[in-house]
């Protein structure tokens, strides 16, 4: 008799998600599936899935060998073999996601499990962010291409490379991402935020819920806001950039703002009509936000010093013919400092021969030049004025009866989406690895990412509730107690967990479970038997 074992670790709870969703069926019901298919689309999907939350940064095309230390028998079925999940599979499988309509396919899923859990459509947050990727991607104008990998303005800053979008919805309850979609690199967000809208809003809200749609700034133009108010309530920061935003900040004191009831905030509410649309606008002060902007308008101010004082050493060592020129180029320089200004002015004359060294006494060929010297202050005026804008921003809605603390409240929210963004771009995520050459394979591979996504947010939404509905806890990193664990410290706490396999006359059966301790069996029991399964063999 011989044995041997198989990797685990947290990624029982992975697939145990997946099966208590009905992930692999719901798919594949989408989808279709062929007689001589060996691996299913859904089943395929699920093994992305878990591929992506293994967190090896291991790409696709490795996918075999990531497989090959797994029991597929357990996560999947017996049938199924490690060199099934192949890159043929693979390919397959994401061209056929996208024969089928990727977002729907998301969204049919999300939708189902989000009402499963009950999870709060009341307020969805849109927003997108951008993948960067390595290669060519050569097109011409005329292509028949579903998204253009291009250049574009790029959130990461990478405007080296090339890159598609990706757009989220998440819900404020359990950050949980309720659909998307994948965009060419160029996509402007102030006019793909209305299209969603346009096209998704009924779909997205609740049955005799109406839902408020939260977006940045982007979407805070004057179409946009015609256009949409009709349609759904929102929520959405308002660009400074409009004059009649920028003079409210100026104009509103903090001494006339009420105190809100989320901590280190104060705002004031007036009415408006931007775009024809009855709204409210809500000029908020974050104490918070005044100091991070306060010391960066101070870096600034001293930077602006350091750059003058420079300049003005050159200029005064600087001859010029005539004393009116030197004035001009002084009131040029002058004229783009943001925070000092000029406190004197001498203009000294000196008598030049034109030739270098000493002049002789009989020289009669004498020039005059001019030198000007020049002190600066602090401009204490227009930096009082900077500084009455710091920590403030403007929040507006169309929905005038909504209390203003939760305006505020779901506006700050927004993080929920990028939260989700900033786990579809952690380096351990195979977002990192995105190398498909095929703009159809990318636009379902992001779906897959986002799914990734999802099946995270279940996992911590169950194990979350469960703690608190059972008033337990568990240790964090620290070793102290939670009620509100990330997932990924509890998928920490599941490494070196391995399944063992007993071998005998060529015949594997599954012996037990090896290194599985007591806080484990612990948030197996509070996630469900879906999850004991995995490991309770």
């Amino acid at each position: 008799m011989n044995f041997a074992s198989k990797n685990v670790d947290h990624l029982g709870i992975v697939a145990g998600v997946c099966h208590e969703i009905g992930l692999v069926e719901e798919i594949d019901k989408l989808v279709g599936t062929k007689d001589k298919q060996i691996v299913t689309t859904g089943e395929a999907v699920m093994a992305m899935v878990i591929n992506a939350l293994g967190f090896v940064n291991r790409p696709l095309y490795l996918f075999p060998e990531f497989m090959r230390n797994k029991p597929t028998e357990l996560f999947f079925r017996e049938e199924l073999k490690p060199e099934d999940f192949n890159d043929d599979t693979i390919g397959r499988t994401l061209e056929r996601l996208y024969e089928n309509d990727p977002t729907k396919i998301f969204m049919h899923i999300a939708l189902k499990v989000a009402d499963t859990l009950r999870i709060s459509r009341k307020f969805l947050h849109l927003d997108t962010t951008t993948m960067s990727v390595h290669g060519e991607y050569k097109f011409e104008d005329n292509d028949q291409v579903p998204i253009k990998i291009t250049h574009g303005y790029s959130k990461d800053k990478r405007f080296d490379l090339k890159q598609f979008i990706i757009s989220l919805i998440t819900t404020s309850q359990a950050d949980f991402p309720l659909w998307m979609d994948v965009l060419s690199g160029n996509c402007s967000d102030k006019t793909h935020f209305r299209d969603v809208i346009k096209k998704f809003s009924k779909e997205l809200s609740k049955e005799n819920e109406e839902a408020y749609f939260v977006m940045d700034s982007a979407m805070y133009t004057e179409d946009n806001v015609k256009e949409i108010s009709p349609l759904v309530k929102w929520i959405s920061r308002v660009p400074e950039t409009i004059s009649e935003a920028k003079k409210l900040v100026e104009e509103t004191s903090i001494e006339e703002m009420s105190k809100s009831s989320i901590e280190g905030y104060s705002y004031r509410g007036y009415t408006n009509s931007y775009g024809g649309v009855e709204q409210k606008w809500l000029v908020i002060f974050s104490e918070k936000g005044y100091d991070r902007e306060i010391k960066t308008l101070n870096k600034s101010i001293e930077k602006e010093r350091e750059n003058i004082e420079t300049g003005l050493w050159h200029f005064m060592n600087t001859e010029f013919n005539c004393q009116e020129d030197g004035i001009s180029e002084l009131n040029n320089k002058a004229a783009k400092w943001k925070y000092h200004k000029i406190s004197d002015v001498n203009v000294e004359e000196v008598n030049k021969t034109g030739k270098r060294g000493r002049p002789k006494k009989d020289t009669q060929d004498l020039k005059k030049v001019y030198k000007i010297k020049v002190g600066f202050e602090k401009d204490e005026m227009r930096i009082g004025r900077e500084k009455n804008k710091k920590g403030k921003f403007i929040v507006a809605t169309n929905d005038i009866k909504l209390d203003d603390n939760e305006a505020l409240k779901e506006y700050k929210g927004q993080q929920s989406v990028e939260r989700g963004f900033r786990f579809l771009k952690d380096p351990l995520f195979f977002a990192s690895s995105v190398f498909l050459k095929k703009p159809e394979r990318i636009v379902s591979l992001g779906m897959v990412m986002v799914l990734s996504l999802l099946i995270y947010s279940v996992a911590q939404f169950k194990l979350r509730k469960a703690l608190k509905e059972c008033g337990e806890t568990i240790p964090d990193q620290k070793g102290k107690p939670t009620a509100k664990p990330t997932m990924r410290r509890v998928f920490q706490m599941f490494e070196g967990i391995s399944l063992l396999i007993k071998i005998r006359n060529g015949v594997q059966r599954i012996a037990g479970m090896l290194n599985l301790r007591e806080i484990h069996r612990k948030i197996l029991a509070l996630l469900g038997k879906s999850y004991e399964k995995m490991y309770l063999c």
